[in-house]
């Protein structure tokens, strides 16, 4: 999936080819995607469990949905540092583990208007759907792969 933003605010994205509950859970992250370039705060905030639960090796300040919604440990704190403009999520996995909880695991690309800052980061999060059949993240991992002072890794498994 890649979201950019397109010239009239909106954005644009092509879906990976997943069916049934999988694309529905897919659909969860790109859509809090594209909410947030949008900049629609609560469109972004309904995909996620009133006690959503999050880690982000980027904002280590970040634990909770309460968290995200005072602005503690976001991007808000550095005016400086600018939003990304781009966000390619890309590699997905999901995997349903019962009719109620769901895992997906993928990839994302964030763009920012200095390329040097782009980064590349390994998400999993874990959602839950509710008796009305809407699935919510109730825990979202982002790890920085690559980004402004941190190459590529390089380590391989043993024997691998």
């Amino acid at each position: 999936m890649t979201t950019d933003p397109s010239a009239d605010g909106t954005a644009t994205h092509a879906d990976e080819a997943l069916e049934g509950e999988a694309a529905r859970v897919w659909n969860v992250l790109t859509d809090l995607y594209e909410a947030f370039l949008a900049g629609d705060r609560q469109r972004l905030e309904a995909h996620l469990d009133e006690g959503c639960t999050m880690w982000d090796s980027t904002i280590p300040a970040l634990r909770t949905k309460a968290d995200l919604q005072a602005g503690r440990g976001g991007g808000d704190n550095d005016p400086g540092y600018p939003s990304p403009v781009g966000l390619e999520a890309s590699e997905p996995v999901v995997g349903l583990l019962a009719d109620d909880a769901a895992w997906e695991t993928h990839v994302l690309t964030a763009r920012f208007p200095d390329p040097s800052l782009d980064e590349v980061l390994r998400c999993t999060s874990v959602l839950r759907r509710d008796g009305g059949g809407t699935w919510r993240v109730v825990h979202h991992h982002e790890e920085l792969l690559t980004g402004p002072g941190r190459p590529a890794p390089s380590r391989r498994l043993a024997d691998a």
